[in-house]
């Protein structure tokens, strides 16, 4: 019950390298390294599926894992526009009371005016601000961090839920 080219092969090795062994014993060496081949080979097939698994899995919980960072990351980035938005009015703020501050100075540092309010304020009348003709002031415009930055969770949450509608 040998395997006819199977005798044949291991018949031209053996002539070819001139051995001459009893062609049963031959066989039987040549059948165990065959099954201990296949052994070998089944091994490394289930390793293999085990490693599959096992790469399954994990890259299942990193993809979890990075679709969460991102959610994390999109109300980061939620957050950085408030910021933004915040810091943006306040720079204009800070710019129209800078204009205002130098207005003023202007019209305070004018030699014309000085003469003018030394003159009024040798005269025995109090001095009336109608007298002074300075420009009317007009009022700033207030911002609220409230508005950028809740302080409810309550607040948060329906911010968070209109953001993601």
């Amino acid at each position: 019950m040998t395997d006819p080219n199977l005798e044949k092969i291991s018949k031209e090795l053996a002539e070819h390298f001139n051995i001459t062994i009893n062609r049963s014993e031959s066989f039987r060496e040549i059948k165990n390294n065959l099954e201990n081949a296949d052994n070998q080979m089944e091994e490394i097939r289930e390793s293999l599926h085990f490693v599959r698994q096992d790469v399954d899995k994990r890259s299942e919980v990193a993809s979890k894992e990075l679709f969460d960072a991102a959610n994390q990351l999109e109300h980061l980035f939620s957050k950085i526009d408030s910021l933004e938005t915040f810091v943006n009015i306040v720079k204009k703020s800070v710019n129209d009371v800078t204009d205002r501050v130098d207005e003023t100075e202007s019209l305070l540092t004018n030699p014309i005016n000085r003469v003018w309010d030394t003159i009024k304020m040798n005269t025995t009348k109090s001095i009336d601000t109608v007298d002074l003709n300075l420009p009317r002031m007009k009022p700033l415009q207030i911002y609220n961090t409230k508005d950028y930055f809740p302080t409810n969770i309550d607040e948060v949450v329906e911010r968070e839920g209109t953001a993601q509608q």
